[in-house]
């Protein structure tokens, strides 16, 4: 008997808007997020195994173990199913870099969890998928419903949007992580507890992101990198989730070519040119699961 085998591309995400509207009672804050999923991708590869749930990684300093979300999200389903025989080999390839607010690793962790519910027959719902997944991490539900939503709360109240079918997006982001807690501690040392969003229902919140203004306190360096993407062209530039990293959006490739080649804020800028995602590399368009093709299957 031949062992199930499976492999996944898991994208990254840009915020294109972010409203905080307030502390939550659990000491999260509340918040409406317009997300659009982009074509920067890491990989998993994962096989059926008994009992055991290992998981290596390779490249972007990453940690494999129980710490890394993806080891979180098996464990996490495993116990969804009450099965301890269950087990997987996995292998993460990182290329979406880690504490940059692209969603990096609350994708991996979403590609595990419906990969591994297909690799172990468990049959779940992806509305079962969402509610697990919002127990690892708020943005972990988003990309279990498309390759663009609007989320709400923590974010795991998603509703599926259209996504953006032109343009190109110059993603930067500068040598150093932010790690979402510190951002979220920082508004709550200054007092800052957002606007209420204008945008009623699934709407989106427009193109803002409440972070920035006490981000770019810290790190006045970045308000000059977002200016400078809107000088070079850009129609809309801002700073992905909690940061650091930023984005701008172009008309067409030749367009943010150009302004990758003149961006040049300093030294250890990480860039890339990534498209609007129109499906989701797993879930298909409308967020329902699809079958995929394996390697050296036809």
């Amino acid at each position: 008997m031949k062992t199930a085998r499976l492999w996944l591309v898991s994208p990254a995400k840009v915020n294109l808007g972010l409203r905080v509207l307030g502390l939550r009672p659990d000491g999260y804050h509340e918040v409406v997020t317009w997300i659009q999923q982009v074509s920067l991708f890491d990989r998993l590869w994962m096989e059926e195994g008994r009992g055991a749930i290992r998981l290596s990684v390779e490249g972007r300093g990453v940690p494999g173990g129980g710490e890394n979300l993806v080891h979180r999200a098996a464990a996490a389903l495993r116990a969804v199913a009450g099965d301890r025989t269950l087990g997987a080999r996995l292998h993460l390839e990182k290329n979406i870099p880690a504490g940059a607010g692209l969603g990096g690793g609350s994708g991996n962790a979403a590609a595990a969890l419906w990969g591994l519910n297909r690799l172990w027959g468990l049959g779940l719902p992806i509305q079962a998928l969402r509610r697990l997944g919002a127990s690892l991490g708020s943005d972990v539900p988003s990309f279990l419903a498309g390759p663009a939503s609007v989320c709400r709360g923590r974010g795991e109240r998603v509703a599926r949007r259209a996504p953006l079918r032109r343009g190109w997006f110059l993603l930067a982001k500068p040598r150093y992580s932010l790690a979402t807690s510190v951002v979220y501690g920082w508004m709550r040392e200054r007092g800052l507890r957002g606007e209420s969003a204008s945008a009623p229902g699934d709407a989106a919140p427009g193109y803002r992101n409440d972070l920035e203004e006490v981000v770019f306190k810290h790190h006045p360096g970045l308000r000059a990198a977002r200016d400078r993407l809107l000088r070079l062209g850009a129609s809309r530039a801002l700073m992905s989730g909690s940061g650091p990293a930023l984005w701008g959006l172009f008309p067409n490739r030749e367009s943010a070519l150009d302004a990758l080649g003149r961006f040049g804020p300093g030294r250890g800028w990480e860039r890339w040119l990534v498209r609007p995602l129109v499906s989701s590399p797993f879930l298909g368009a409308d967020g329902g699961g699809r079958e995929l093709r394996r390697p050296g299957r036809k």
